[in-house]
């Protein structure tokens, strides 16, 4: 009986990326209540501190302008994002965070850091760093242009 091939790189990195968000999202529905869901990370995730316009929020997630606007209308009504009038284009609108999405932010900013600990226990004293460092090597090889802010961080002291 031949043995089963291991798992491809692409599906341990997509369990594990499903795996941390399902445990922020847990701790986050735990804090903040049930109205936030992992695909609402998207608008965290590439929302700019100054405000996004919604199409470069959806090219930023690799979604349609409709999908994403549906999620910024969900985030708006439980109000975490406002949309405002864009100062640069007065006909146009940004979405920006409220108070409560920056609340919002920095409550998953700790869970983050959390779980952050909890791998850095289950992979051993170095482990995370050096995940961190592959993970880090691995993006810059696959885009081909490395990112300097990531590219400092995982350089090691």
């Amino acid at each position: 009986m031949a043995a089963e091939p291991p798992p491809t790189l692409l599906k341990l990195l997509v369990q594990t990326s499903r795996s941390f968000e399902h445990e922020l999202n847990s701790r986050l529905r735990a804090d903040l209540g049930d109205n936030l869901r992992p695909a609402h990370y998207a608008v965290f995730r590439y929302l700019d501190p100054a405000g996004s316009r919604i199409s470069a929020l959806a090219e930023a997630a690799g979604m349609t302008q409709q999908s994403m606007g549906e999620l910024i209308t969900h985030l708006e009504r439980y109000g975490y994002v406002e949309r405002r009038v864009d100062p640069a284009d007065r006909r146009g609108r940004l979405v920006a965070l409220t108070h409560s999405g920056h609340k919002a932010l920095r409550t998953a900013a700790q869970h983050i850091r959390a779980i952050e600990e909890q791998l850095s226990h289950a992979l051993g004293p170095d482990g995370l760093a050096v995940l961190r460092r592959l993970l880090a090597q691995s993006s810059e090889s696959l885009s081909g242009v490395a990112d300097p802010v990531d590219s400092a961080a995982a350089q090691p002291s």
